[in-house]
């Protein structure tokens, strides 16, 4: 799973402005001194053993501020192949690492992007050594695992060597319900589209889409509701394991799980099988109170659980963005928890999103605002693939402009909120999210879907959203304010009532 390199990954996580787990800052980094090298590949190497890898950047201070001590003078000797070659040439492959060198305002930087190890972890193959002041520095020795404990890259402990084995564990299931499969196929080769769906099998999830797509094909709506039926048990389950196992381990597979059932909401909308649609929100939100605590301020129980379903949905509302489903993509950003506190959360986004930010799994909520299109990207890529509809040109896009719809939707649903949602998009440039407010002017049935109110009512709702995006993106250099002429008429910053 080769992580994304590009100028927006990299915008997004200079807006974190500290490290985490997945995050590592390096001041400066110079290719050709043995001991930066070494270093460098400690660090892979702890990154390789979380569950979604994580990232590198070279360049900037503690703070994510550009470091000053970092120039690439020469392109070419931060090129990936050579990058590559060099932490080879101490890790030896396979390794899946993306490199990117950046310019922003004059300051460079060096984006890696480390994926997760196949087998759950890095094994070292040979000592890691240097010499400094004539004097030999042993990093690590032959047999050493490294992983990440808070923003450090450790050797490992026995806690943490349970927890790499239950997040294995999780991700060889995968491959096991594949092999599974292959053998019911072998003997019941009629199984391909267009004739034998066995629902009692724990397909893979690349064969999951191909399953759920021809129940619907065939009308079998018995069939669709037991493969919901048993994908949503299935993610209870496993929240309810997160006593017992550990936390990463448990949102892995929840993630496996969350990835059936928007397999199913999608094809549901696409098809408009529109009970199984609405079944599948009832699933989330199932899904969702088992992993929450009513009456916690800040999750303690499972928080990267809140995390899951939250990326998840974005992942979903993806599709429906691309799809133009605009009923569902409403229903989406209106889904009610079912623990409310009194009354007091009105959204399942709304407070997934709070619990998130509170928890510190995107840092503060002014994070959480500019983190989760950049965390939905994995769960949406992996959307699109088991969809089989191939990935879209602008993943990016879809994903600013389901966050828009779902404020707009959102907008007036809680009175006592001026706005109903995050505005995530703010990261963004005004490009990217302009087609959304502009839909839901000019398009009738986006508009009947999303917002039922009159066009004063809209017009405030544009404003609010466009004022809040625009304080939020004053750090990142994203939103600068609606471009388009009509969207300017419609709703002024300067509001002539």
């Amino acid at each position: 799973m080769s992580l994304s390199v590009d100028l927006d990954s990299l915008k997004g996580l200079l807006a974190r402005k500290a490290e985490t787990d997945d995050l590592e800052f390096k001041s400066q980094w110079d290719p050709d001194q043995k001991a930066d090298l070494i270093e460098l590949c400690k660090d892979i190497a702890a990154m390789e053993s979380l569950p979604d890898g994580g990232y590198i950047i070279v360049g900037v201070d503690d703070h994510g501020e550009p470091s000053g001590r970092f120039t690439a003078e020469h392109g070419r000797s931060f090129d990936e192949q050579k990058i590559r070659s060099k932490v080879a040439s101490v890790l030896a492959e396979p390794l899946d690492i993306r490199v990117a060198l950046h310019h922003i305002d004059d300051h460079s930087y060096l984006l890696i992007g480390v994926g997760p190890n196949r087998d759950g972890m890095r094994v070292m193959t040979k000592d890691g050594e240097y010499e400094a002041e004539k004097k030999p520095v042993r990093v690590w020795g032959a047999g050493d695992v490294f992983v990440r404990r808070g923003t450090s890259s450790m050797r490992w402990n026995q806690h943490e060597a349970r927890g790499l084995i239950e997040r294995m564990v999780a991700i060889r299931k995968e491959e096991w319900r594949a092999d599974v499969l292959a053998t019911i196929r072998a003997a019941t080769p009629a199984f391909e589209p267009g004739g034998f769906v066995n629902i009692n099998v724990e397909m893979p999830a690349h064969s999951f889409g191909a399953a759920v797509a021809e129940t619907i094909r065939r009308g079998d709506r018995v069939g669709l509701d037991m493969l919901l039926r048993k994908t949503i048990s299935r993610a209870v389950r496993v929240v309810n394991e997160i006593e017992a196992k550990d936390a990463r381990a448990v949102a892995s597979e929840l993630s496996e799980q969350l990835d059936r059932l928007n397999v199913i909401a999608a094809l549901s909308a696409r098809y408009e099988f529109e009970s199984a649609f609405a079944d599948s929100m009832q699933g989330y939100r199932e899904i969702y109170d088992a992993a929450d605590e009513d009456f916690a301020s800040t999750p303690r129980r499972f928080a990267l659980g809140h995390k899951e379903i939250l990326v998840h949905l974005y992942a979903l509302g993806a599709v429906l963005v691309q799809d133009r489903k605009w009923a569902e993509i409403a229903t989406v950003a209106r889904l009610t928890p079912i623990s409310t506190h009194n009354g007091y959360w009105k959204l399942l986004l709304r407070k997934a999103e709070v619990m998130v930010a509170r928890a510190g799994v995107l840092e503060d909520e002014g994070r959480a605002r500019t983190g989760v299109i950049e965390a939905a990207k994995p769960a949406a890529a992996r959307l699109f693939e088991l969809l089989g509809s191939g990935m879209p040109v602008e993943l990016t896009n879809l994903l600013v402009e389901f966050d828009i719809y779902r404020g707009i939707a959102a907008a007036n649903t809680d009175p006592t909120e001026k706005i109903g949602a995050y505005t995530n998009f703010a990261l963004y440039n005004s490009a990217r999210g302009e087609p959304a407010f502009l839909t839901v002017l000019d398009d009738s049935a986006a508009r009947a879907a999303l917002f039922n109110g009159t066009d004063a009512e809209l017009a405030s709702v544009y404003r609010t959203m466009d004022a809040t995006a625009q304080r939020e993106a004053f750090l990142f250099n994203g939103w600068d304010g609606f471009e388009n002429a009509h969207l300017r008429q419609f709703a002024p910053e300067d509001d002539p009532s």
